[in-house]
């Protein structure tokens, strides 16, 4: 199986054989899939922005208004900080494009919370993967009512804050190449 990632560095493309081999292929770099990707991480940007400004975080109630209305925000800063990560289709037959972390440096605290948010939204946000839901060491065979954690939590302030800042990263990482682009 052939992957496809979109490198930034040199309008080169990179192509990944499944068992890791690494083939260069010089193409010209498609401005659309830049800017589809700033769309994405702009969103992203003004999820966690509202989220702040809000102050959604120290909301106490659980049944106030402002925890669903964070939940939400916290649902769709996750689903659009990730996008850019995962395959996505091209037009004109082109491969499946997405990017790679390998693209910005991040320090290991932002790469903890980079692999946070890409777990929380494969197994949970866009899945609904077991392991999010059942909790370790219950048996969940029978047809007795079982104990479930929640997959849904927010992110912390901090971590919301983190992100935030990693999403400004990634926009000025990836503005670079297409101001030079047009």
């Amino acid at each position: 199986m052939l992957n496809c990632a979109t490198s930034l560095r040199g309008n080169v493309i990179r192509f990944e054989i499944k068992k890791g081999i690494r083939q260069l292929l010089t193409s010209q770099f498609r401005l659309s899939r830049l800017n589809i990707f700033l769309f994405d991480f702009r969103q992203a940007f003004t999820f966690a922005q509202y989220i702040l400004k809000k102050r959604l975080h120290y909301v106490k109630n659980p049944t106030a208004k402002a925890k669903l209305v964070h939940l939400a925000f916290n649902t769709a800063l996750i689903i659009s900080y990730a996008r850019p990560f995962h395959k996505s289709n091209e037009s004109d037959g082109l491969p499946k494009a997405w990017l790679s972390t390998d693209e910005v440096t991040l320090n290991e605290a932002e790469d903890v919370i980079h692999t946070k948010v890409m777990i929380m939204r494969d197994q949970a946000f866009a899945h609904s993967d077991a392991l999010s839901h059942e909790i370790n060491g219950f048996e969940y065979g029978g047809s007795q009512v079982k104990l479930y954690k929640s997959a849904f939590d927010p992110l912390t302030i901090e971590d919301t804050r983190l992100l935030r800042q990693m999403i400004s990263k990634w926009i000025n990482r990836l503005e670079s190449p297409r101001i030079s682009a047009k």
